[in-house]
Protein backbone atom coordinates (compact mmCIF):
# COMPACT_ATOMS: atom_id res chain seq x y z
CA UNK A 1 0.00 0.00 0.00
CA UNK A 2 2.45 2.65 1.32
CA UNK A 3 4.69 1.37 -2.10
CA UNK A 4 1.31 2.54 -4.13
CA UNK A 5 1.70 5.80 -2.63
CA UNK A 6 5.05 6.05 -3.27
CA UNK A 7 4.48 5.52 -6.91
CA UNK A 8 1.81 7.67 -7.56
CA UNK A 9 3.76 10.25 -5.78
CA UNK A 10 6.88 10.16 -7.88
CA UNK A 11 4.30 9.74 -11.44
CA UNK A 12 2.88 12.75 -10.33
CA UNK A 13 6.10 14.71 -9.61
CA UNK A 14 7.58 13.30 -13.05
CA UNK A 15 4.35 14.63 -14.61
CA UNK A 16 4.56 17.71 -13.27
CA UNK A 17 8.15 18.30 -14.27
CA UNK A 18 7.67 17.21 -17.69
CA UNK A 19 4.82 20.16 -17.28
CA UNK A 20 7.05 22.41 -16.71
CA UNK A 21 9.63 21.27 -19.17
CA UNK A 22 7.16 21.44 -21.85
CA UNK A 23 6.38 25.40 -20.68
CA UNK A 24 9.69 26.65 -20.53
CA UNK A 25 10.08 25.07 -24.29
CA UNK A 26 7.36 27.10 -24.99
CA UNK A 27 9.06 29.96 -23.02
CA UNK A 28 11.96 29.85 -24.95
CA UNK A 29 10.31 29.54 -28.49
CA UNK A 30 8.18 32.37 -27.92
CA UNK A 31 11.44 34.40 -26.81
CA UNK A 32 12.61 32.96 -29.62
CA UNK A 33 10.30 34.71 -32.39
CA UNK A 34 10.25 37.69 -30.43
CA UNK A 35 13.88 37.74 -30.97
CA UNK A 36 13.77 37.57 -34.24
CA UNK A 37 11.08 39.78 -35.31
CA UNK A 38 12.82 42.61 -33.40
CA UNK A 39 15.90 41.56 -35.76
CA UNK A 40 14.05 41.81 -38.75
CA UNK A 41 12.33 45.43 -37.42
CA UNK A 42 15.80 46.48 -36.73
CA UNK A 43 18.34 47.49 -39.26
CA UNK A 44 21.55 49.46 -38.31
CA UNK A 45 24.70 49.68 -41.04
CA UNK A 46 28.41 50.59 -40.01
CA UNK A 47 30.26 51.77 -43.14
CA UNK A 48 27.72 49.94 -45.69
CA UNK A 49 27.53 47.13 -43.77
CA UNK A 50 24.52 45.37 -41.78
CA UNK A 51 25.51 44.60 -37.85
CA UNK A 52 22.35 42.88 -37.43
CA UNK A 53 21.56 41.03 -40.75
CA UNK A 54 18.33 39.33 -41.48
CA UNK A 55 19.61 35.86 -41.67
CA UNK A 56 20.39 35.88 -37.02
CA UNK A 57 16.75 36.03 -36.95
CA UNK A 58 15.81 33.40 -39.42
CA UNK A 59 17.92 31.04 -37.12
CA UNK A 60 16.24 32.12 -34.44
CA UNK A 61 13.04 31.22 -36.26
CA UNK A 62 14.36 27.53 -36.53
CA UNK A 63 15.01 27.60 -33.12
CA UNK A 64 12.00 27.97 -32.16
CA UNK A 65 10.34 25.47 -35.05
CA UNK A 66 12.76 23.33 -33.34
CA UNK A 67 11.08 23.57 -29.77
CA UNK A 68 8.00 23.53 -30.54
CA UNK A 69 7.65 20.81 -33.31
CA UNK A 70 5.79 17.97 -31.34
CA UNK A 71 3.96 20.49 -28.94
CA UNK A 72 1.76 21.77 -32.21
CA UNK A 73 0.45 19.68 -34.86
CA UNK A 74 2.05 20.03 -38.43
CA UNK A 75 4.33 22.67 -37.35
CA UNK A 76 7.46 20.78 -38.45
CA UNK A 77 6.46 21.01 -41.92
CA UNK A 78 7.58 24.89 -42.36
CA UNK A 79 11.51 24.31 -41.55
CA UNK A 80 12.08 23.72 -44.86
CA UNK A 81 10.79 27.28 -45.54
CA UNK A 82 12.68 28.85 -43.04
CA UNK A 83 16.05 27.42 -44.19
CA UNK A 84 15.29 28.88 -47.33
CA UNK A 85 14.62 31.93 -46.22
CA UNK A 86 17.80 31.53 -44.02
CA UNK A 87 19.45 30.35 -47.00
CA UNK A 88 18.50 33.40 -49.16
CA UNK A 89 19.13 35.84 -46.46
CA UNK A 90 22.59 34.68 -46.51
CA UNK A 91 23.10 34.75 -50.07
CA UNK A 92 22.16 38.31 -49.81
CA UNK A 93 25.13 38.99 -47.79
CA UNK A 94 27.28 38.74 -50.70
CA UNK A 95 24.94 40.04 -53.52
CA UNK A 96 24.28 43.46 -51.71
CA UNK A 97 27.89 44.17 -52.79
CA UNK A 98 28.20 42.11 -56.03
CA UNK A 99 24.56 41.78 -57.08
CA UNK A 100 24.76 45.01 -59.42
CA UNK A 101 27.56 43.71 -61.53
CA UNK A 102 25.91 40.47 -62.75
CA UNK A 103 23.62 40.89 -65.83
CA UNK A 104 19.28 40.99 -65.44
CA UNK A 105 20.55 40.84 -62.06
CA UNK A 106 17.29 43.41 -60.94
CA UNK A 107 15.21 41.95 -63.14
CA UNK A 108 16.06 37.89 -61.85
CA UNK A 109 15.81 39.69 -58.29
CA UNK A 110 12.21 41.14 -58.56
CA UNK A 111 10.67 38.04 -59.56
CA UNK A 112 12.69 36.20 -56.72
CA UNK A 113 11.88 39.02 -54.53
CA UNK A 114 7.60 37.92 -55.02
CA UNK A 115 8.66 34.71 -54.16
CA UNK A 116 10.32 34.96 -51.07
CA UNK A 117 7.74 37.69 -49.97
CA UNK A 118 5.50 34.50 -50.26
CA UNK A 119 7.29 32.08 -48.59
CA UNK A 120 8.21 34.55 -45.33
CA UNK A 121 4.26 35.42 -45.51
CA UNK A 122 3.13 31.66 -45.31
CA UNK A 123 6.23 31.19 -42.83
CA UNK A 124 4.92 34.21 -40.48
CA UNK A 125 1.56 32.70 -40.10
CA UNK A 126 2.08 29.61 -39.39
CA UNK A 127 4.75 30.10 -36.88
CA UNK A 128 2.55 33.57 -34.99
CA UNK A 129 -0.55 31.07 -34.97
CA UNK A 130 1.24 28.65 -33.17
CA UNK A 131 2.61 30.19 -31.09
CA UNK A 132 -0.57 32.24 -30.04
CA UNK A 133 -1.92 28.71 -29.75
CA UNK A 134 0.32 27.03 -27.55
CA UNK A 135 1.05 30.77 -25.52
CA UNK A 136 -2.31 30.96 -24.30
CA UNK A 137 -3.11 27.08 -23.56
CA UNK A 138 0.43 26.89 -21.57
CA UNK A 139 -0.33 30.19 -19.96
CA UNK A 140 -3.00 29.14 -18.45
CA UNK A 141 -5.97 31.10 -20.71
CA UNK A 142 -8.33 28.89 -21.90
CA UNK A 143 -9.11 28.79 -25.88
CA UNK A 144 -12.55 31.22 -25.69
CA UNK A 145 -13.58 32.69 -28.81
CA UNK A 146 -11.89 35.95 -28.02
CA UNK A 147 -8.46 34.30 -27.62
CA UNK A 148 -9.00 32.50 -30.71
CA UNK A 149 -9.50 36.28 -32.22
CA UNK A 150 -6.53 37.63 -30.81
CA UNK A 151 -4.20 34.74 -32.18
CA UNK A 152 -5.77 35.49 -35.26
CA UNK A 153 -5.34 39.20 -35.14
CA UNK A 154 -1.59 38.59 -34.15
CA UNK A 155 -1.43 36.69 -37.88
CA UNK A 156 -3.48 39.76 -39.69
CA UNK A 157 -0.61 42.32 -38.03
CA UNK A 158 2.13 40.04 -39.12
CA UNK A 159 0.51 39.68 -42.82
CA UNK A 160 -0.28 43.60 -42.79
CA UNK A 161 3.52 44.57 -41.90
CA UNK A 162 4.73 42.18 -44.87
CA UNK A 163 2.05 43.77 -46.95
CA UNK A 164 3.02 47.41 -45.93
CA UNK A 165 6.96 46.51 -46.13
CA UNK A 166 6.38 45.50 -49.97
CA UNK A 167 4.57 48.57 -50.98
CA UNK A 168 7.49 50.40 -48.95
CA UNK A 169 9.71 49.40 -51.12
CA UNK A 170 8.51 50.66 -54.05
CA UNK A 171 7.24 54.30 -52.90
CA UNK A 172 10.94 55.39 -51.19
CA UNK A 173 10.52 58.44 -53.61
CA UNK A 174 6.60 59.07 -52.91
CA UNK A 175 8.11 61.44 -49.93
CA UNK A 176 5.12 61.59 -47.48
CA UNK A 177 3.50 58.54 -48.35
CA UNK A 178 6.64 56.19 -47.99
CA UNK A 179 7.13 57.63 -43.95
CA UNK A 180 3.33 56.78 -43.38
CA UNK A 181 4.27 53.09 -44.80
CA UNK A 182 7.22 52.95 -42.88
CA UNK A 183 5.27 54.12 -39.79
CA UNK A 184 2.55 51.39 -40.14
CA UNK A 185 5.63 48.84 -40.75
CA UNK A 186 7.12 49.49 -37.42
CA UNK A 187 3.76 49.95 -35.46
CA UNK A 188 2.32 45.98 -36.52
CA UNK A 189 6.07 44.92 -35.83
CA UNK A 190 5.85 46.31 -32.73
CA UNK A 191 2.60 45.11 -31.68
CA UNK A 192 3.19 41.69 -32.38
CA UNK A 193 6.45 42.07 -30.33
CA UNK A 194 4.30 43.04 -27.45
CA UNK A 195 2.00 40.41 -27.80
CA UNK A 196 4.75 37.79 -27.88
CA UNK A 197 6.18 39.33 -24.42
CA UNK A 198 2.98 39.42 -23.32
CA UNK A 199 2.56 35.80 -24.08
CA UNK A 200 5.58 34.19 -22.75
CA UNK A 201 5.03 36.46 -19.69
CA UNK A 202 2.08 34.28 -19.14
CA UNK A 203 3.53 31.11 -19.79
CA UNK A 204 6.35 31.79 -17.33
CA UNK A 205 3.83 32.98 -14.32
CA UNK A 206 2.01 29.44 -14.78
CA UNK A 207 5.38 28.16 -14.99
CA UNK A 208 6.34 29.48 -11.41
CA UNK A 209 3.43 28.64 -10.09
CA UNK A 210 3.71 24.65 -11.25
CA UNK A 211 7.65 25.02 -10.10
CA UNK A 212 6.48 26.56 -6.21
CA UNK A 213 3.41 23.82 -6.07
CA UNK A 214 5.89 21.01 -6.62
CA UNK A 215 8.56 22.39 -4.05
CA UNK A 216 5.65 22.76 -1.54
CA UNK A 217 4.03 19.12 -2.01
Amino acid sequence: MQETILQKEITQEKEVQETTTQERKTSEALGNIRTAMLLFLIDIYILGFDIIPDFVGWMSMLGAVAMLTGKVKGIERIRTFGQVMLGYELAMVVLNYVGGMLPFYDLIMGYVGIFILCIRMYFMYIILTAAAEVGMVEGGEEKTIQGICRSRSLVLLAELTLYLYAAMQGTESIGGWGILLFGGYVVFYLACIVYLSFLKEEVQKQEKKRTEITETA
